[in-house]
């Protein structure tokens, strides 16, 4: 695939690093946007591995990071899953300014809700993919509930996730608590897929029954088997990126 670094403009007016991965060919029949996990990057070696194998579908995905996060200007501190899903937008709207509208949206984990929610503001949207994610995104809070406690107490708390510290005030917790998953998939009408693993570790393949649950027609679910949470083997991404593919040739 051919790779082409950029920089986009969020509605704050930060500059959000990212990358187009796009078919070497230059033959493009669709574009889609990836949610990188939540503290990940769009370095995780699984998104450009995913995105690989996407790109012999004639898919070009944009993958970004988000706001405070690898290569992206401002405090992850001061952001939340608002600002999240504000950062996916500004993304989608990148695509559809400067190449076109996206169709196929992605999320990995956390990032899946972000997709989801941000999939009501698109009307581009023509299929939706997430990867491993909660079935509710306040379910972080309870992963994070002491975290939370200490932040409450203290104005804010450094927990340190994935050898790297981050900071959480408590207006995080307050706003990723007040977003609704269930009304989201009663308004959403799209394709959708969802992507899980039963030897997910972080997350129970109980998030993926209860998404598929709540979800409208047309459904689909995948059990990525002997997966974990972050793909980190190389054939084990490339392998849901060409599940994707096939999956999403139907819709786009």
């Amino acid at each position: 695939m051919k790779t082409t670094n950029l920089k986009i403009t969020n509605k704050s007016g930060l500059k959000l690093a990212a990358s187009l991965d796009a078919p070497a060919t230059g033959k493009i029949r669709s574009f889609a946007v990836f949610a990188h996990c939540f503290t990940c990057s769009k370095e995780l070696k699984a998104i450009s591995n995913i995105d690989k194998a996407l790109t012999d579908f004639g898919i070009a995905v944009l993958r970004f990071d988000m706001t405070g996060i690898g290569g992206s200007e401002g405090n992850f501190s001061d952001t939340n899953f608002s600002t999240q899903i504000d950062d996916f937008f500004s993304a989608a709207s990148f695509l559809e300014d400067n190449y076109q509208p996206a169709s196929l949206l992605i999320g990995h984990s956390l990032g899946g809700s972000v997709a989801l929610f941000s999939a009501l503001r698109m009307q581009s949207a023509k299929a939706i993919v997430t990867i491993a994610s909660p079935a509710e995104p306040a379910y972080l809070s309870l992963k994070l509930s002491k975290t939370k406690e200490r932040a409450v107490m203290h104005g804010s708390a450094v927990t340190t996730i994935g050898g790297v510290k981050f900071t959480f005030k408590p207006q995080f917790f307050a706003d990723i608590e007040s977003y609704d998953m269930k009304y989201v998939q009663k308004k959403l009408k799209i394709p959708y897929l969802i992507m899980h693993s039963n030897a997910d570790t972080y997350s129970d393949f109980k998030n993926a029954a209860e998404l598929f649950k709540n979800a409208n027609q047309p459904k689909s679910i995948i059990s990525l088997d002997d997966i974990d949470h972050l793909m980190l083997i190389k054939t084990d991404a490339s392998y849901a990126g060409r599940l994707i593919g096939v999956w999403s040739e139907k819709y786009l």
